[in-house]
């Protein structure tokens, strides 16, 4: 007596046996469409602003800190890396530089910006640069000491070429 063709565990699995490979199949091929059709929008992908009036550090180490750690996102002098060319870190990035230079931009000297006592706030604090930028960002950690020389150099930059005005509300 012959048992050939009667032992399950030779026999092809059944499709009904691993419904969750099938739906795990489908969610990656949903994800992965939902992330090139989020390439499609442009949020994120901008050039640079013109710079309308730049701001003139009387202070060269303190300008070379701001370049590091601020202009970024206080600027229209923005440099972006290959992974905020993707979305949706593209979208992440783009919207904290808005913010940022809606509240500072050392780019447009000539428009109203934050006043000098907020700024000095977020620096000292430390919620100047922001966390998401230094982790990316390793000279923009800055040291304590560092932190006082941008400070000085934000004073010294405020008293000596003022921007155009400030911001209702503080920035």
């Amino acid at each position: 007596m012959s048992t050939e063709g009667t032992d399950e565990s030779t026999a092809p699995p059944s499709p009904r046996r691993r419904p969750w490979k099938r739906w795990l199949l489908w969610g990656a091929l949903a994800l992965l469409v939902l992330f090139g059709l989020a390439q499609l929008v442009p949020f994120g992908h901008g050039k640079n602003p013109t710079v309308t009036r730049a701001a003139v550090w009387p202070n060269a180490q303190a300008e070379t800190l701001a370049a590091n750690s601020c202009n970024d996102c206080h600027s229209n002098l923005t440099k972006r890396w290959w992974a905020t060319e993707i979305a949706p870190a593209s979208w992440l990035a783009q919207a904290d530089v808005n913010g940022g230079r809606n509240a500072l931009n050392f780019s447009e000297w000539d428009k109203p910006q934050a006043d000098l006592d907020n700024v000095i706030e977020s620096v000292q604090s430390g919620s100047m640069p922001p966390l998401q930028y230094k982790l990316f960002h390793g000279n923009a950690r800055l040291s304590a000491a560092e932190r006082r020389q941008l400070v000085d150099g934000l004073r010294q930059l405020y008293a000596t070429d003022p921007p155009a005005g400030t911001k209702q509300g503080g920035g």
